[in-house]
């Protein structure tokens, strides 16, 4: 799988962006028809407590995508949470596929 890993409004570490492409690396467990991954780590100054933003747009064969977004204190439990959420989805995508074949 193609990811793409981006720091929006800040220089992430080595050490958050090796762990971002471990964790998304194992969503090809739950679906491995997904052909890329964009993964944007944003840092929202204009809120109060700083929070952080993890969007995730993953690329399924057909022109079909599927987007997440989350918003935490960290962007480890932003991502966690995005992760969850897509492997739920992933994992629907894939059964549908199965059922029309």
């Amino acid at each position: 799988m193609d990811k793409t890993i981006e720091p929006v409004n800040f220089n992430a570490s080595q050490e958050l962006i090796d762990h971002m492409d471990t964790m998304f690396d194992r969503l090809v467990r739950y679906n491995d028809q997904i052909v890329k991954a964009d993964i944007y780590l944003k840092s929202l100054r204009e809120t109060p407590e700083r929070a952080k933003k993890v969007e995730v747009r993953i690329f399924l064969p057909g022109g079909k995508d599927i987007f997440v977004e989350y918003e935490a204190d960290t962007f480890k439990t932003a991502a966690q949470k995005n992760y969850d959420r897509l492997k739920v989805i992933l994992t629907k995508e894939k059964e549908k596929l199965k059922s029309h074949h």
